[in-house]
């Protein structure tokens, strides 16, 4: 329930409470860093925003629904520090005074990188679900083993000890 709306306005609102695991954030956080690599430098910074697009993208729509928030926050902070990192060591010896304070997240969201905050959505079917009868679409018991449970089973295998 939304503490927040019930002490200011007595308004009674339920959310759901899902977010990403510590184990998915880790997997999530070891997959950025094997696609921001060293062994990465050499390519254009455009080649790696779009793998990191891809992995960014469908990892934020399975983690969309709900209040995960603070995990895409630290995510999108992960990712724009690995990059910054990753230019600092493409640039080398060739980086200049103040070129590093210019490689702020919204540069890089400039240039195309996908930004998880801001995609949660709660969507229709989440929140009318437990109004919903459930409906099982799995067959009813008694059609299963009409044949003993052995159906057509060679009668050397359907011999039990």
């Amino acid at each position: 329930m939304s503490g927040r709306l019930w002490e200011q306005r007595r308004i009674i609102r339920y959310y759901l409470h899902r977010w990403p695991s510590p184990r998915s954030m880790k997997r999530a956080r070891q997959r950025v860093k094997a696609l921001t690599g060293r062994s990465r430098v050499g390519l254009e910074l455009e080649d790696v925003i779009y793998d990191l697009n891809l992995f960014l993208r469908g990892w934020g729509n399975y983690f969309r629904t709900g209040n995960a928030a603070d995990k895409f926050t630290s995510l999108d902070r992960h990712v724009v520090w690995r990059l910054k990192r990753l230019l600092i060591k493409k640039r080398g010896r060739n980086l200049r005074a103040g070129q590093v304070d210019r490689w702020t997240p919204s540069w890089f969201h400039d240039q195309g990188l996908h930004k998880l905050m801001g995609t949660i959505r709660y969507p229709e079917g989440c929140v009318t679900m437990s109004r919903r009868p459930s409906v099982s679409r799995v067959r009813e018991n008694r059609t299963h083993g009409l044949k003993g449970g052995w159906g057509n089973v060679p009668a050397r295998l359907a011999t039990r000890p």
